[in-house]
């Protein structure tokens, strides 16, 4: 390779895949903006090899590094240079031929392929946070890439990689309201045995009654806000909450004991839904404000749960007779919870429940 008077050099590592070399370096924080100068997903569709930014996972982000700061963590970002290289090797040696500088032009292009939400959150994230700036991230890059080749690069890449689970994300996660969510788990074996740690869609065949995703939500609910001052005493307070949940839901004890099938459970209530476990995190966090929630709280019992009870769910957790889930549906589902439990509406919920009803006559 031709020698170049200028540019920007990295220690790195030469691979090879396809007959084509690439290069792994570890790039520190604070030269991510000198190396990746050009927003490609600003081009139209068919001049880039990027989908367009979007700005609203970059604060979701940032968010995560700093607030994770000592056990951040993220896999390499891979680009494409278009232009000159060239990677000098350490010496002549099996392993010393791998080894050694890549040096790109001055006057090359340098496009992200995967990796630039990762890669404007680090920006932002060092303007808050200047004492990121020497640690690292390896990049991988790919030489002498046309526009054509990063377009299938970006197709190859993204062509089987499946997204983990929420609920999976979740149990490995170390945040507060997701360590919250695993103390309530692992120290009951009821909710041990009835909980899907890994999976955010359960089967009709499934021996779990509810996903991890749908309980962390649900005991997030419960509070104001979950910290890492605050999250262990207020597992204590969740854990007699959702004990007296499940004291007071013959569906869910059916399940545990193994006289009913958590399918045939899902098929026939309502209560063993995501939708309505939120619902009932929505409902704690009124009940928990009384001195005698617990008193209250055994009405579930006397509550009909079932799908085809339309007068008490059909636009709220039931759309059409069949489960909807969204935030609003767990909202209006809670409001009539609280209703059939006794408890005292807010004005708001005054006003939704009285929408409700017109709606329903309409029909």
């Amino acid at each position: 390779m031709n020698s170049i008077s200028s540019g920007t050099s990295f220690p790195a590592i030469r691979g090879v895949q396809a007959g084509s070399e690439y290069y792994i370096v570890m790039c520190p924080l604070k030269r991510l903006r000198k190396v990746f100068t050009f927003d490609e997903s600003s081009l139209p569709v068919e001049a880039r090899a990027q989908r367009t930014l979007n700005t609203e996972r970059i604060p979701q982000i940032t968010n995560y590094i700093l607030s994770q700061r000592e056990d951040y963590a993220f896999s390499a970002i891979t680009a494409c240079i278009e232009g000159a290289s060239v990677f000098t090797s350490i010496g002549q040696g099996p392993h010393e031929t791998n080894i050694g500088t890549l040096t790109i032009d001055a006057d090359a292009e340098v496009y992200i392929t995967d990796g630039q939400h990762r890669n404007a959150a680090i920006t932002e994230a060092l303007k808050q946070d200047p004492t990121l700036a020497e640690e690292s991230i390896s990049v991988v890059f790919f030489a002498d890439k046309s526009l054509e080749d990063r377009q299938k690069i970006f197709k190859d890449l993204n062509l089987y990689p499946k997204k983990a689970d929420r609920s999976l994300g979740i149990t490995y996660d170390n945040s507060p309201a997701a360590m919250l969510s695993k103390e309530l788990i692992y120290k009951n074996p009821v909710l041990l045995k009835l909980i899907d740690l890994e999976k955010n869609n359960l089967g009709p065949r499934s021996k779990k009654l509810l996903t991890h995703s749908a309980f962390n939500k649900a005991s997030r609910e419960l509070f104001d806000k979950v910290t890492a001052d605050n999250y262990q005493e207020l597992s204590l307070v969740a854990a007699k909450y959702w004990q007296a949940v499940y004291d007071n839901m013959t569906e869910w004890q059916f399940v545990y004991e193994d006289k009913l099938s958590a399918g045939d459970a899902r098929k026939h209530s309502v209560n063993v839904h995501s939708v309505t476990l939120q619902a009932l995190g929505i409902v704690g966090r009124q009940l928990l404000k009384l001195p005698k929630w617990q008193q209250q709280l055994k009405k579930l019992k006397q509550i009909n749960w079932d799908r085809s009870n339309k007068a008490d769910w059909e636009g709220r957790c039931m759309i059409n007779g069949e489960m909807s889930n969204n935030s609003s549906r767990a909202n209006a589902t809670a409001t009539r919870i609280k209703t059939l439990l006794g408890l005292t509406l807010s004005a708001k919920e005054q006003q939704d429940e009285t929408k409700l009803a017109g709606t329903r006559n309409e029909q």
